[in-house]
């Protein structure tokens, strides 16, 4: 199977009046003795047989998981978010933050102790994700827009281009027609068409100061050649309501990675791509057992389960889906605790240099689109209990004809690079919003 991910996050409107920015340079508030040695974690992108082994470093998911049970909450159909994609998002905001809103930053996104070593944290993630081979495609670009008429901090631009891989582009956002378009084409040239327009409006830019777009879109193949096209069949899938839906399903046997969690009440099935990449399935053991699923789930335990699995025989059933998901992120993220960037006591002197009178930056707007097709040929996406496990004598199955979760990670580097939920495969869910 063939999997697209596509994953756009736009962080639109710094509000603060243009004709109030000062001209004359300051000092930075970086060090500037940053380390331009970076030790990097030790990455292995060269597995060539089916053996699994989990990650083995401090992992960086805590907050992954906080986030999609929030925005789960708020929405009852199929949901797909992008942690990773938020995240660098956040973090170039953070390079900029100081005060209250560094530390809340910081806090919810459980970042590391120092500045450096969260550069180093997501240096290593990117090293990873834009590794290139020709097992799969991963595309991942971000770049900040900033108003001509701001004076943009030097150790900022230098900061962000070589930690995070991320372009400053100065333009005139007043004139926001050409950007919008120029923003657009990056975008649909490096999701491979799947997405046109990241910004639908060219007037919600005019009033902008600055633009962070991250964009991430990855393909990959099955590790094996699990799913015949042959072997897919018209299948009931039952949805939470006691309705069932006639759906296209997907049938493989074979050797697989799997486990069952007392601790979740569900079977977890792990299939790997070629490469470094593999999607994790989690099926409650019951028809409606997906909210108690979501609300049991943690990293912790996953961890723990994922050191269990055991490669066994499986008797697999995956319905085939495709849906896209948009969601404004504003009122999530205040839930979770970060609040500052959105309100007036927002301190983000680090990007711009600025009078004292002036109103201090703050975000307005944070959206994500994203979008996933399963199909046999691979998926296009625009994340003190008693545990008895052991070796059975029949034969697992891992039948997902009910609402189940996923999560596709990076195995080399610990990342979760989507999260999601199925609840009716036949939902495509087209412009869905979430305010």
């Amino acid at each position: 199977m063939c999997y697209l991910i596509v994953t756009y996050i736009i962080i639109l409107t710094l509000k603060q009046c243009k004709s109030e920015i000062m001209n004359n340079k300051s000092q930075s508030i970086f060090d500037t003795n940053v380390t331009r040695n970076i030790n990097h974690e030790i990455i292995n992108h060269n597995k060539t047989n089916n053996d699994f082994v989990p990650y083995q470093g401090e992992r960086f998911d805590i907050f992954d998981w906080t986030f999609f049970k929030s925005i789960s909450k708020k929405y009852s159909k199929n949901v797909i978010i992008s942690p990773i994609s938020l995240k660098i998002a956040l973090v170039l905001l953070y390079e900029g933050a100081q005060g209250e809103t560094a530390y809340e930053l910081a806090n919810i996104l459980q970042l590391p102790a120092t500045r450096n070593a969260t550069r180093k944290k997501f240096s290593n993630i990117l090293q990873s994700l834009q590794t290139n081979f020709t097992a799969y495609t991963l595309n991942i670009g971000t770049r900040i827009y900033i108003d001509s008429n701001i004076l943009v901090r030097q150790q900022y631009e230098a900061n962000v281009k070589f930690f995070y891989n991320t372009d400053v582009i100065i333009a005139n956002l007043s004139n926001a027609q050409p950007l919008v378009k120029a923003i657009n084409n990056w975008v649909n040239n490096i999701t491979n068409a799947n997405i046109d327009r990241i910004i639908e409006d060219d007037n919600s830019v005019k009033n902008s100061l600055m633009l962070i777009v991250n964009t991430l879109f990855f393909k990959g193949l099955w590790r094996g050649k699990y799913f015949s096209p042959e072997n897919t069949r018209n299948g009931k899938f039952y949805l939470i309501d006691n309705r069932t839906v006639d759906t296209s399903i997907m049938h493989a046997y074979g050797r697989f990675y799997y486990v069952e969690s007392s601790d979740l009440d569900a079977k977890i099935l792990r299939i790997p791509y070629d490469g470094q990449f593999a999607i994790y399935l989690l099926l409650p053991r019951i028809i409606n057992g997906i909210d108690e699923l979501i609300d049991k789930i943690n990293p912790f335990v996953l961890t723990r389960y994922m050191w269990l699995m055991q490669d066994l025989s499986v008797d697999v059933l995956i319905p085939k889906f495709k849906f896209d998901f948009s969601s404004h992120l504003e009122s999530i993220l205040r839930e979770l605790g970060i609040c500052d960037i959105f309100d007036d006591t927002a301190t983000l002197t680090g990007i711009a240099q600025t009078k004292r009178t002036s109103k201090r930056l703050k975000v307005s707007n944070i959206l994500q689109k994203a979008g996933i097709e399963i199909n046999e040929n691979g998926t296009t996406a625009y994340v003190a209990t008693e545990i008895e496990i052991g070796n059975k004598n029949q034969d697992e199955t891992f039948h997902a004809n009910h609402p189940f979760l996923f999560y596709i990670e990076d195995e080399s580097i610990g990342t979760i690079i989507y999260i999601g939920k199925i609840m009716n495969p036949l939902d495509t869910m087209d412009n869905v919003k979430i305010k």
